[in-house]
C-alpha cells in the first residue's frame, strides 16, 4: 500500500520541529514528511518557554538518569543550532543564542549547605563552577540585591530566544521539503497492531509509515484509548512568566537563580525590539477539561513574579512591565520523558513529558528518535524512558485495536 507519508509528527513544538529537522537533514527527497500542528507554532509550550539552556538548575541534579540526559543534550545543543543556522535562510538571523552563564543567589546558612552538597560532584563536569563571595557577586551583576550570603557561578549555561528558534528550526524543515499542517488529529484508526491512518479535524484521511506522537499534553486522549486508562499520563503544568522592559541599558549580564524562581535577559535581536528581563516561574497542575482557558494568566502567579523581581532587582522602579503569558508544561510523574516506540503498536512511537527542558532536551530527542524511526544504531540507552514504566503493572497487550 502506498502511503501520503513516510512519518507523521503529531505536534510542532520544539519536539516534533527538532525530529522533524533531524529526518530532513538526512536530505532524502522521496521520504516524505509531515507536521501536524493545531495551533500557531511551538504553541502553547515552547513558544512561552524562557529559553532556558541550564542542565545544573531546575533540580535536574536530583535524578541521576536525568541528570545525564540534559548534560548530554546540553552537550548536543550547539551541533544542532550550528546545522539549522548554517543549513537554513536563518543563518543570518540572531536567535538570541548567548552563553552568559549563571548565577545561583545564596540568601542563607542553609541553602549554602544544600547547595555546597549539589556541587561537591561536579566540578568534573564544570571545572570552571565556583563560589562567588557577596563582595565579588557585583563584578558580574552590579544591580542585583546585595542581600546575600553569595552565589554559584556556573559560567557555561545558556539561553536562546526561543521563538525565533523554532521559526528557524521550521524554515529549516520547510527549505528541506517538510510539509507542516495546521490541523488536529481527531482519530487513530488502528488495526492488526498497526496505525493504518489518521483523522484529520476537516475528515482527511492521512496514512504513513510511521506516526509519533510530540504533542505534550495533547496526547493523553490517545493514550489513554491505547492503554485502556481513565488516567492522564502526561500531567499539564502550568508556569507563568512576566516581560519587563529596561528603560535604560540591560539590566542583566547572567541568568539568575534562587530557590524561587530566576530572570534571564532576552536582549534586543534587531534594530525593532529593546532590551527585556523575563521573570519566571509559578508552577500549578491545571485540568485541562475544567480550566478554561488554560492558559491565562493568574493574579497570585503574576503577584509573585513581580514580587521576585523586586527582591531581586531593588531598583525596580525603573522597569516597565511589557508582557505575560503561561504555558503547559508536560510533566510525567518521575520528571523523566518518554521516548521511543509504543509497545504492540508497530508503527507509533513518542517523544514526551520533557517539562521544564523541553527547550535543551528537544534537539537531543530528535536526534535518539530519528534513529529509531529509520532504524539507526543509537548510542543512548532510552530503556529508563519507555512508556511501559509508567504504569502499575507491565502491559502485555493494546486492548482497543478499534479507531481511536
Amino acid at each position: 500500500m502506498t502511503c501520503d507519508y513516510d512519518v507523521v509528527i503529531i505536534g510542532g513544538g520544539i519536539i516534533g520541529s527538532s525530529l522533524a529537522a533531524h529526518l530532513a537533514s538526512e536530505k532524502n527527497e522521496k521520504f516524505k514528511i509531515a507536521v501536524i500542528n493545531s495551533t500557531g507554532l511551538g504553541m502553547p509550550a515552547s513558544e512561552a518557554a524562557a529559553g532556558l539552556l541550564t542542565p545544573f538548575q531546575l533540580n535536574e541534579l536530583e535524578n541521576p538518569v536525568r541528570k545525564d540526559f540534559c548534560f548530554k543534550s546540553f552537550e548536543y545543543f550547539p551541533e544542532f543550532f550550528e546545522t539549522i543556522t548554517s543549513g537554513s535562510s536563518a543563518k543570518h538571523i540572531d536567535l538570541g543564542y548567548r552563553q552568559a552563564g549563571s548565577l545561583y543567589l545564596i540568601f542563607s546558612n542553609s541553602e549554602f549547605s544544600q547547595k555546597e552538597n549539589e556541587t561537591r560532584n561536579l566540578k568534573t563536569i564544570e571545572p570552571r563552577l565556583s563560589f562567588l563571595s557577596k563582595v565579588e557577586i557585583p563584578k558580574y551583576e552590579p544591580l542585583i540585591t546585595r542581600d546575600v550570603i553569595g552565589a554559584y557561578h556556573y559560567p557555561s549555561e545558556a539561553y536562546i530566544n526561543n521563538p525565533k528558534f523554532l521559526k528557524a528550526i521550521y524554515l529549516y524543515c520547510i527549505e528541506n521539503k517538510v510539509e507542516f499542517l495546521n490541523t488536529t488529529v481527531k482519530k487513530l484508526n488502528i488495526s492488526s497492531n498497526i496505525v493504518e491512518n489518521i483523522v484529520l479535524d476537516n475528515g482527511q484521511v492521512i496514512s504513513a509509515g510511521k506516526f509519533v506522537f510530540c504533542n505534550g499534553v495533547w496526547a493523553n486522549n490517545f493514550l489513554k484509548e491505547i492503554f485502556n486508562t481513565d488516567k492522564n499520563i502526561i500531567k499539564a503544568i502550568r508556569g507563568e512568566i512576566i516581560c519587563v522592559k529596561a528603560l535604560h541599558a540591560m539590566p542583566l549580564r547572567k541568568i539568575i537563580f534562587c530557590s524561587n524562581g530566576y530572570m534571564l535577559p532576552r536582549p534586543a535581536t534587531n534594530a525593532f525590539e529593546t532590551d527585556s528581563v523575563l521573570i519566571g516561574s509559578t508552577s500549578d497542575e491545571v485540568d485541562l477539561d475544567k480550566i478554561q482557558p488554560p492558559l491565562s494568566n493568574t493574579v497570585s502567579g503574576i503577584s509573585s513574579l513581580i514580587n521576585l523581581f523586586k527582591t531581586l532587582v531593588p531598583d525596580y522602579k525603573d522597569y516597565l512591565v511589557s508582557g505575560c503569558w503561561a504555558g503547559l508544561r508536560p510533566q510525567t510523574k518521575d520528571n523523566l520523558p518518554v521516548i521511543g516506540k509504543i509497545p504492540e503498536i508497530e508503527n507509533l512511537y513518542c517523544s514526551l513529558g520533557h517539562y521544564r527542558n523541553g527547550i535543551l532536551t528537544g534537539p537531543f530527542s530528535g536526534k535518539i528518535l530519528k534513529d529509531l524511526i529509520l532504524e539507526n544504531s543509537t548510542e543512548y540507552n532510552i530503556e529508563p524512558f519507555q512508556i511501559n514504566r509508567l504504569f502499575e503493572t507491565q502491559i502485555r497487550g493494546i486492548p482497543k485495536y478499534a479507531s481511536i
